[in-house]
């Protein structure tokens, strides 16, 4: 089989089941699930549903403060609605390295104020292994 058509049968399977990416390498013995990745993010029917939406550094400078300030993080995190794992980073973060760490890393930090697209992957007929 040609480089192409394991990446056509790789990209369909993820898009005809309800496989993981790592179900999908698994399942195949074939690519790594970062090589899958890339691919997905190439194919037009996975655009928008891949990258993490950026947090902009104003809701990161207040969950600090509001966790400084005796707040617990997860009730920090569900009032300014990021996960517990984000806030306990920030936190980490902003202990080890002052404000200028909570600075997003992302190379599209920029864009941090636009709202992200919708997460949700395709529907897809359920894996049954």
């Amino acid at each position: 089989m040609s480089g192409l058509e394991e990446r056509e049968r790789a990209v369909g399977l993820y898009f005809t089941t309800s496989m993981t990416t790592a179900q999908v390498v698994e399942h195949l013995g074939y690519p790594t699930r970062q090589c899958l990745e890339r691919w997905l993010a190439m194919d037009s029917r996975y655009a928008g549903h891949m990258a993490k939406p950026i947090i902009p550094l104003e809701t990161r400078r207040r969950a600090v403060e509001l966790v400084l300030g005796g707040m617990q993080q997860k009730r920090a995190a569900k009032q300014l609605g990021a996960g517990v794992g984000a806030v306990h980073g920030w936190v980490r973060a902003y202990r080890k390295g002052g404000m200028a760490a909570l600075q997003p890393k992302n190379r599209n930090s920029a864009q941090g104020n636009k709202p992200a697209d919708s997460r949700r992957r395709p529907s897809a007929a359920p894996y049954e292994k």
